[in-house]
């Protein structure tokens, strides 16, 4: 009865080897598919920062190309209201 029990006691820790054998293998698939996806976060997050860098580049330029369109069509109403002048100063003239 003894070695009954011995063989049954045996059989349980074998069981229980490979059941730590199997969640060892587990826990280092987990691992691995958490550090890739570490990798993964950390990257994504240095693209959204540059991203939002280069989208805060972008508002400034437009910004400066808008405030450059504004004088320029300021210039050119100047000029053609000049013209405009001229036109009826000559129409008046004959």
């Amino acid at each position: 009865m003894q070695l009954e029990n011995f063989e049954k006691l045996e059989e349980k820790i074998t069981k229980a080897i490979k059941i730590i054998d199997k969640l060892r293998q587990e826990n280092q698939q987990i691992s691995s598919s958490y550090s890739g996806l570490a990798d993964q976060i950390c990257q994504f997050e240095e693209k959204t920062k540059n991203l939002s860098l280069e989208n805060e580049r972008l508002k400034k330029e437009l910004k400066e190309k808008e405030g450059d369109f504004k004088q320029k069509e300021e210039k050119i109403r100047r000029q053609l209201e000049k013209l405009l002048e001229k036109l009826t100063f000559v129409e008046n003239f004959e």
